[in-house]
């Protein structure tokens, strides 16, 4: 059997961009595999688009779930495609899914499947269970020593990131130090003959992302920070210690390469974002690649800032690169559910004095909260509605209740402190492609509350249509009567 009979294909769930697995997928692909790419569903958010339906359709929960005959088109797929290796990439929230597919596939004898992605990363002893290989952490070097060794029949058992499921055993090999040179890594390769998606009930044999208008890159990996809430400090602590939060940082070549290849076959491209964990480039390194962007790229991008990092003369040089909008990581209003529940160290004032900089410069922000917590009392949650009153509008938010993930700080503290099972942890977090928003008509009267009451406030605040004393007068009602009702009348006509 030649390389190109030897078939792989890649799954992810409900993500066109996939970017890590687009890396992958080209990796193998220049080495010569038959290898393919399979979206399981694309499922482009609305909200990209449409701010105020997708506020809406969290609200309703219209999540766009994947249904019987969905499911068994894909098994219909992979029976009739037989390929050698299914690599499946997997996330936290979509464990649950995953495993109803499994035992769908599993009947396929001849499939072997590789497990890769957070969710088997962060949790590999119940993963391994349900696969018959599984990376744990980066697979840049990884996957294709295991495909390689899978294609010429050579023994795997001690590959390092790769665990093995032997039936009665499981190997268990070490982690190998992480890719240090981004920049080798070849550009993600876009053809309709390599992929394949569903979406409507309808399997359709193209690559999804070229109808897209906005393009998904990353400059470089690694975060300097330690969010009780986030992966990345497992990773930090565990799998890669004093490694992981230094960030790796692609050379301007490798980036601008990537994108001038992808501005030619996507066509549809308007603007660019950058997915950095936190957008913080050296000054130097900025400047010189987006004397470069502006002149070769031109397109609007958007890009993540911690609160405080971005000061106003590299606002002024981004705006005049194309910066058109952040995401701001805010979290909570309350100081102390900042520092002590999330390890979040910033002032109020950071936030405000950040905003208002982004705001000078006509840069638009979408801040993230996380309220339905456990760890905040209802007088830090005001905190919060009270800090959303003091941005600048028009701004969007996005909203989310408190989720626990696998090896984070705060599951850990969540379980100390009786809040969740780990059974619960296990299975009943990680709903269908769960989006993580806000959850409404909660138990909780007073968290009830303040969902409803935020959501109201990050529709009005997106049309500068937020006044302090109606917000004031709304939370004095429920003060005084615990009456969660006249906050859900309010929001029914942006609802329906």
């Amino acid at each position: 059997m030649n390389k190109s009979d030897y078939k792989i294909l890649f799954v992810t769930f409900f993500n066109d961009e996939a970017i890590g697995v687009r890396c992958l997928h080209s990796i193998l692909y220049n080495n010569g595999y038959n290898v393919k790419m399979f979206f399981l569903k694309v499922n482009v958010p609305t909200r990209c688009t449409d701010y105020k339906k997708g506020v809406k359709d969290s609200f309703n929960s219209n999540a766009d779930h994947l249904t019987n005959k969905e499911l068994l088109l894909f098994k219909e797929f992979v029976s009739d495609y037989k390929p050698n290796i299914l690599a499946v990439s997997l996330v936290s929230s979509n464990y649950m899914l995953y495993k109803r597919i499994y035992s769908e596939l599993r009947s396929l004898t001849d499939l072997k499947i590789v497990l890769g992605g957070w969710q088997p990363t962060l949790n590999p002893e119940e993963c391994i269970a349900f696969c018959d290989y599984l990376c744990v952490g980066e697979g840049e070097e990884a996957l294709p020593e295991l495909v390689d060794k899978m294609f010429t029949n050579q023994p795997v058992d001690d590959l390092k990131n790769i665990w093995i499921n032997k039936g009665d055993r499981i190997i268990r090999n070490p982690i190998r130090p992480l890719v240090e040179d981004l920049s080798l890594e070849p550009v993600p390769v876009f053809d309709d003959d390599l992929s394949y998606y569903i979406e409507n009930e309808e399997l359709i044999h193209a690559e999804p992302y070229r109808a897209n208008t906005r393009y998904g890159i990353i400059t470089g990996r690694g975060c300097p920070y330690s969010c009780t809430y986030c992966s990345n400090v497992y990773m930090a602590k565990e799998l890669y210690p004093k490694k992981w939060q230094g960030v790796r940082s692609r050379t301007i070549e490798h980036v601008m390469s990537e994108l001038i290849e992808t501005k030619a076959k996507l066509p549809y491209i308007e603007s660019i974002n950058f997915y950095d964990e936190v957008f913080m480039p050296k000054e130097d390194w900025a400047k010189r690649f987006f004397d470069r962007y502006v002149k070769e790229i031109g397109l609007p991008f958007y890009c993540e800032f911690y609160p405080g990092t971005c000061n106003e003369k590299k606002a002024k040089m981004l705006k005049e690169a194309g910066l058109e909008g952040v995401w701001l990581g805010v979290q909570s209003g309350s100081s102390r559910v900042r520092k002590e529940v999330f390890k979040r160290h910033y002032k109020n004032e950071t936030v405000i004095e950040q905003a208002g900089i982004f705001h000078k410069y006509g840069i638009s922000v979408r801040y993230d909260f996380i309220l339905d917590n456990p760890f905040e009392s209802f007088e830090e949650s005001l905190e919060t509605i009270h800090l959303m009153m003091e941005l600048p509008q028009p701004y969007s938010m996005n909203i989310f209740s408190l989720n626990y993930f696998p090896k984070t700080d705060i599951a850990t503290k969540a379980l100390s402190e009786g809040l969740i099972s780990e059974e619960e942890l296990s299975d009943q977090v990680y709903r269908e492609q769960q989006n993580m928003e806000i959850t409404m008509n909660n138990e909780n009267s007073d968290r009830n509350f303040i969902n409803h009451l935020a959501t109201y406030i990050s529709l009005l605040s997106f049309d500068s249509r937020l006044e302090k004393r109606e917000i004031n007068s709304i939370v004095d009602n429920y003060l005084l009567h615990k009456r969660v009702q006249p906050i859900q009348e309010a929001l029914k006509p942006y609802l329906v």
